[in-house]
């Protein structure tokens, strides 16, 4: 057996790996130190600023533009490694947020080539982006930031998803594109539709994936939404689902509720919840004595 790379040697190491999946999971990983960013609290600008957090950003967008290139060995090996860094410092909670905003900047630059667009010939452009996306920048995307774990929130996928759905797909007059040309509607828009209408980024399901509810009944038959079932585009048994979450609402001015992380509890609240449970248990135990009394 020979002998294993130091880490300093892996990414000459990895000049003789071919595959796609060796690029992106090494046979050595280099250890992270546990905080990277040393700058201090009065620095936050500089911050976001390192070269980690360039290098993931100049990636998401030469991802979107087609200009990401696997051609050098260990490309994708130093980006995990960059995602790494930065999941370990002190602004790694960011970084969600910020793939989001990341992501937004690319998609709207994406829609404005769909603008010039009109009738008809909307659905064969946006079936040309769906398909482009779909294929070629979502499993780019997913392979180059799979360190990046949704906690409670979106995935990498379902974030990217989401986005496309708000940005992309709806920028222009989608509804009355399909309904003008709904017997002929292409195999890359139902599918396009069928698989934004699965994402569930918030309940009760947000205006964009309602719409896109209302656009699968048109095309699938019989078909199970958030409404109910539906039959040649028609709602023919409706779902308590609407009624019994509307019960549960404290105001109907209230939008969606964002699926988040779970509530955390600092030690210190935990110490009070034990005391307030405590204290419950014990005024019920003298309820109940003072009763048998």
């Amino acid at each position: 057996m020979s002998k294993r790379n130091s880490p300093k040697n892996t990414k000459a190491g990895l000049r003789y790996v071919q595959t796609i999946g060796s690029l992106a999971v090494p046979g050595t990983l280099e250890k992270v130190p546990e905080e990277v960013e040393t700058k201090p609290e009065s620095l936050k600008p500089e911050i976001f600023a390192t070269d980690d957090w360039n290098s993931i950003e100049n990636s998401v967008k030469q991802i979107c533009r087609k200009q990401f290139e696997l051609t050098e060995p260990g490309t994708l090996y130093n980006l995990h490694q960059n995602v790494k860094n930065v999941l370990r410092s002190r602004t790694g909670t960011f970084l969600n947020d910020c793939y989001k905003e990341w992501l937004s900047k690319e998609f709207v630059l994406l829609a404005g080539s769909l603008k010039s667009v009109k009738g008809p010939e909307l659905l064969n452009s946006l079936e040309e982006v769906w398909t482009s996306f779909y294929s070629d920048t979502l499993p780019l995307l997913e392979g180059a930031f799979y360190l990046l774990k949704p906690r409670g929130r979106l995935s990498v996928r379902g974030i990217a998803l989401a986005a496309f759905r708000d940005i992309v797909f709806f920028a222009e007059d989608v509804e009355g594109a399909i309904h003008t040309k709904r017997d002929s509607i292409s195999p890359g828009i139902r599918h396009a539709i069928l698989i934004l209408q699965n994402v569930n980024d918030s309940y009760p399901p947000c205006k964009n994936r309602l719409r896109l509810e209302s656009l699968a009944a048109q095309i699938c038959s019989p078909f199970m939404g958030y409404f109910g079932i539906y039959e040649n585009g028609h709602l023919v048994t409706p779902s308590n689902e609407p009624a019994t979450f509307a019960k549960r609402r404290p105001s109907a001015d209230v939008g969606p509720r964002r699926i988040s992380r779970p509530f955390s509890v600092q030690p210190q609240q935990m110490d009070t919840l034990n005391q307030l449970f405590k204290k419950a248990i014990r005024q019920k135990n003298l309820r109940v004595e003072g009763s048998r009394r």
